[in-house]
């Protein structure tokens, strides 16, 4: 089977669908990975903004 050089040529609504969820999916892994870090590190960032609203 013989390699194909041409690209199929794609509009801007199909690039501006592939970037918009690409940016979809960063977006929910940053919001899960700051979940996480906000559920196992609660109480040490409770007491780090206690230090200023005290």
């Amino acid at each position: 089977m013989s390699y194909s050089g041409r690209v199929r040529f794609r509009t801007m609504r199909e690039k501006n669908q592939r970037a918009k969820k690409r940016l979809f999916s960063i977006a929910l892994a940053a919001v899960i990975a700051i979940g996480l870090y906000v559920a196992f590190n609660w109480v040490s960032i409770r007491d780090y903004l206690a230090t200023y609203f005290y």
